[in-house]
């Protein structure tokens, strides 16, 4: 269970950053929305994929060394 938490919390966390990216690269580049949504919404749920996939690795990391 602890591998499957830790590999959730690695794919959330690489989702989260290449959204952020594709949000800025995409605002640099002077667009202003991305299917038909704000790419401040964007980022915002990148960021919010980054820190769920911290919690998940940390979870992982308390339990593993819990035993």
């Amino acid at each position: 269970m602890n591998q499957f938490i830790n590999n959730i919390g690695t794919v959330t966390g690489t989702a989260g950053i290449l959204i952020c990216v594709l949000a800025v690269v995409l605002r640099l580049g002077g667009k202003f929305y991305l299917l038909g949504t704000e790419l401040r919404m964007w980022l915002l749920a990148g960021v919010a994929l980054l820190a769920a996939g911290c919690f998940a690795k940390i979870h992982a990391l308390l339990a593993e060394r819990r035993g």
